[in-house]
């Protein structure tokens, strides 16, 4: 799965030293012209039950199917529409390797809690944390800042507070943490899927049935021109069939170099996450 992240004026030791943040993903990519919703037959998700009873959730894998072979704006939309009547927040590992400035770097694994409203995320490394540790944004708090910990030699400080668009941060991760999540990421993609349709780029296929994290998942691409419009020459993107959502986004450059991967693994959703729980103090920041 694509998709796809200025320092703050302030002291000069931390604007100096701390500098790049990571953010995430996931992709650039997106829809077409308006087409009626075709919603979901039965509800793919009840609160705190998707992964502890994967035998009662529905399997879509006919459908996506379909979509996968015809219409990835349609599969878009569907998937938008059941995650916003579904979801209200997630726990999950984040796995992401991406290509920065031209060299692969080795991949990070992430634990994430998100609340989708009010939109707040927590991401813990536990791989590969390189300058930070632990970054907490919470959109309309902390001046709309990240407040990270940072690693190494300044391990000692206890938090810091940064523009998620600082140049260090974009320049360390492709995805800005205020993009994160299901729903954002699929705007964004979708968002370049409309614009390849309605320039007559678009070129979809459907390439079978994968596994990610050991679950079962439709897999499509799209390819598009070499335009600067376009973020990625081919975007791989995995659908859960239970899930109905995007848990792997792969994106390959016009030389067929991965420019980035990003897997969701452990997906709890509905687990009761609350704004309490995205505090500075919550959190020790």
């Amino acid at each position: 799965m694509e998709i796809l992240y200025r320092l703050a004026r302030g002291n000069a030791l931390p604007r100096l030293l701390v500098g790049i943040f990571i953010a995430l993903f996931l992709y650039g990519a997106a829809g077409d012209h308006p087409q009626r919703l075709m919603p979901p037959t039965q509800s793919f998700l009840k609160p705190a039950l998707a992964a502890a009873a994967p035998a009662s959730l529905p399997d879509y894998s006919d459908r996506l199917i379909e979509l996968a072979r015809t219409d990835h704006v349609q599969l878009f939309r569907w998937a938008m529409e059941n995650y916003d009547a579904q979801v209200r927040d997630y726990s999950a590992t984040f796995v992401k390797q991406e290509r920065i400035n031209g060299k692969l770097n080795p991949s990070e694994r992430i634990d994430v809690q998100f609340l989708d409203k009010p939109f707040s995320v927590l991401m813990q490394w536990q791989e590969n944390p390189g300058m930070v540790d632990k970054l907490l944004y919470a959109e309309g708090h902390n001046d709309n800042q990240m407040i990270v910990h940072p690693t190494g030699l300044l391990s000692w400080i206890k938090s810091v507070k940064r523009d998620p668009y600082s140049k260090e941060a974009q320049q360390s991760s492709r995805r800005t943490c205020d993009r994160f999540g299901y729903y954002r990421t699929m705007q964004d993609l979708l968002a370049v899927y409309e614009l390849a349709c309605q320039s007559g780029d678009l070129q979809i296929g459907y390439l079978g049935k994968t596994k990610v994290n050991g679950r079962t998942c439709v897999a499509m691409e799209r390819l598009l021109p070499a335009k600067p419009e376009y973020p990625y020459a081919r975007l791989v993107t995995e659908f859960d069939v239970q899930y109905l959502l995007p848990t792997a986004i792969s994106c390959y450059d016009w030389r067929g170099q991965l420019v980035s991967r990003y897997v969701y693994e452990n997906l709890r959703f509905n687990v009761g996450l609350t704004p309490e729980m995205f505090t500075l103090a919550a959190n020790g920041l």
